[in-house]
């Protein structure tokens, strides 16, 4: 009986054992991870036009379960290491144009490929930091500029603003100067974003005898002369100037004949350097060319074309310079002696450049700019009944 009693409570301590395992197996079950998201472009990169000399930078976003993997490729084949949602290329070249990019989006769920988009190179624009031309392309965008503050600076005065950029003064000496009284140069200022700092803008005048060594005074090795003119009638002259966020200029004046002038500054080019400024003198008949070499920019050579226009031609002139590849780099003249034109590119850059003019407050824009950079003012005159602004975009 004994035996027969164990057995029986170790059957039933069995069955409560294996009763209470079962119900707690079927109590519920494991918690499971939802699948994956696949990946969604939500903004596809866009074609870019970028000036040669500068990079260009393409970009997606993408939305999906992390982690989200990229690779963008080039004319279909992957670029080792551009595994971003960002990718920017090595400087621009001519040949760079037509050159197609697209980026593989993958994660755990599979991959997306954006749309092809293609990269355009556009005029060369001047390396950063290079301020003797093109001057508010060391600005990334026109909308970081604030709007303008025009102003004027009048015989013996002068004024600064730092964490700026300004246009050269108004050229014309009927519409600048009266005679037997001052002379008033108009120019326009934009205050630089905050990301930017390192530039200041500079306006002056003063007696013309002084002309040559006040100019001499302010040749800075981190300045440039973007424009002087001289007013021998009123024995008074003004100059623009821009002290740069670096240094390395080197300041020379050269005064020739005006029929020696357009060798002057060949001349220049051919020893990489920037014609800035021109003058033509009333009182001597000469021709003043300031030009500025770069310790960034040693041997980098400029082609050249250099006119001497009358008032109407100014204009069309421009227009001319700028569909063969020329920057106007430097403008001045006067009534008497008529208005001087430089135009520099580098050596083998034909590619038409954009360019935009005013005459009389009647705009053109021309050459289709589509370079996304800020404008630069090159030329304005300001003469009775014949007002004209050039810029390049």
């Amino acid at each position: 009986m004994m035996w027969v009693l164990r057995l029986v409570v170790f059957g039933y301590l069995m069955s409560l054992i294996s009763g209470c395992g079962s119900a707690r197996a079927g109590s519920g079950t494991a918690p499971t991870s939802p699948p994956p998201s696949p990946v969604i472009v939500t903004a596809q990169p866009t074609n870019q036009i970028v000036p040669v000399g500068r990079p260009a930078t393409f970009a997606v976003t993408a939305t999906g379960t992390a982690p989200i993997q990229y690779q963008w490729n080039k004319n279909g084949s992957p670029i080792p290491g551009a595994t971003s949602s960002s990718y920017t290329t090595p400087t621009v070249s001519f040949a760079d144009t037509g050159t197609t990019y697209r980026v593989t989006v993958s994660n755990a769920a599979g991959s997306v490929t954006s749309s092809t988009v293609t990269l355009t190179a556009g005029p060369r624009a001047p390396a950063v930091g290079d301020v003797r031309y093109l001057l508010s392309e060391q600005v990334n965008s026109q909308s970081d500029l604030t709007p303008d503050l025009a102003s004027n600076i009048f015989g013996g005065s002068s004024a600064s603003f730092p964490n700026a950029l300004g246009t050269p003064l108004t050229i014309g000496t009927s519409g600048v100067c009266v005679a037997g009284a001052n002379c008033y140069w108009r120019y326009v200022v934009n205050d630089l974003p905050t990301s930017v700092t390192g530039l200041t803008m500079h306006y002056s005048s003063g007696a013309y005898s002084s002309l040559g060594s006040d100019l001499q005074s302010i040749a800075l090795s981190n300045g440039v002369i973007i424009c002087f003119d001289p007013e021998p009638a009123n024995d008074v002259y003004a100059t623009a100037w821009v002290q740069a966020r670096g240094g390395g200029f080197d300041y020379r004046m050269e005064t020739v004949q005006p029929s020696q002038l357009a060798a002057t500054v060949a001349a220049d080019g051919v020893n990489s350097r920037v014609v800035t400024a021109v003058g033509l003198d009333v009182s001597t008949g000469l021709a003043d060319v300031i030009s500025y070499g770069w310790q960034g920019d040693a041997s980098t050579i400029y082609e050249t074309t250099t006119q001497i226009v009358s008032q109407p031609n100014i204009a069309s002139t421009a227009l001319a310079m700028a569909n063969q590849g020329y920057i106007i780099s430097a403008f001045g003249g006067n009534d008497t002696n008529g208005y001087a034109l430089v135009g520099m590119r580098v050596d083998g850059d034909t590619m038409a450049r954009p360019i935009l003019y005013s005459v009389n407050g009647a705009s053109a824009q021309l050459n289709n700019p589509s370079v996304t950079t800020p404008v630069t003012e090159l030329v304005l005159l300001d003469e009775p009944g014949e007002q004209i602004l050039v810029e390049e975009q």
